[in-house]
């Protein structure tokens, strides 16, 4: 992994500078680009650092982390299945832009079968937990994961039920009928968006990608090409956006504003 990890170059990955070893113990240490704005995690359960992320910067971020995927699903060999995309490996550098980070448990390789299941509760995909199936499929799920948290400013899993976000995001969002998906957007998303001037399309558009690559059946999930292309489409959408946005009305309904 090591050598892999020294030949990929992508403005989305934390690059791997060097390492070191120790003479005395012989333990080694990777040594990393520094990245100066810490962790996503960080910025969104920070409820002042969340009102400084407004819609368009949480789109970048998802457009950057879908770029990165896409580079070592697609374009390292072999593929690179990262196996822990989670918003706490995922740096922001000085103009907030995404880079993937932490490759301790990437695997190269495609479709192989392990018995030793790793990774962080919410954010594996349900193939792996019942059959150890390593695939790009399962970043992708996991991806939909993070794509949830920056929509709703909350964590893969709650600290007061131990519901995964997905499973909360099924039952609320992804039931309904399509053409009311906005509003049940509007009344599920993080509050400091709500706040804000915030295109209900663009967010709507992301929470079905999201949808799509939360899907059970790995088979069923897109690409990170597909998911790249339709989030730079919903970063288009902004040039056509005139500024009406919805809102969580006092009486439970959705108003436009």
């Amino acid at each position: 992994m090591l050598a892999t990890l020294s030949q990929v170059n992508h403005s989305n990955l934390v690059k791997l500078e060097g390492f070191c070893i120790n003479s005395e113990t012989g333990d080694c240490y990777l040594v990393y680009e520094y990245v100066e704005n810490g962790s996503l995690d960080l910025w969104l359960m920070d409820r002042d650092r969340a009102r400084r992320l407004d819609w368009r910067a949480r789109l970048h971020i998802a457009l950057d982390l879908a770029h990165g995927l896409q580079y070592i699903h697609e374009h390292t060999w072999p593929r690179v299945v990262h196996k822990d995309i989670k918003s706490s490996n995922v740096l922001l550098d000085d103009r907030m832009r995404a880079k993937i980070a932490n490759f301790g448990l990437a695997k190269t390789g495609h479709n192989a079968v392990t018995t030793h299941i790793v990774g962080t509760q919410g954010y594996i995909a349900p193939e792996y937990l019942a059959d150890g199936l390593v695939t790009t499929k399962m970043d992708v799920f996991a991806y939909g994961v993070v794509l949830l948290e920056l929509v709703s400013g909350r964590e893969a899993v709650s600290d007061d039920s131990g519901e995964p976000l997905w499973a909360d995001a099924d039952e609320r969002l992804f039931r309904g009928r399509e053409e009311r998906l906005e509003a049940r957007v509007a009344a599920w998303m993080d509050p400091a968006l709500a706040e804000q001037t915030c295109p209900p399309g663009s967010v709507a558009s992301v929470v079905s990608v999201a949808k799509a690559c939360l899907h059970r059946d790995p088979a069923k999930r897109p690409s990170m090409v597909d998911v790249a292309y339709t989030l730079s489409k919903a970063d288009e959408s902004f040039g056509d956006y005139s500024g009406e946005s919805v809102s969580v009305a006092s009486s439970g309904g959705i108003a436009a504003r």
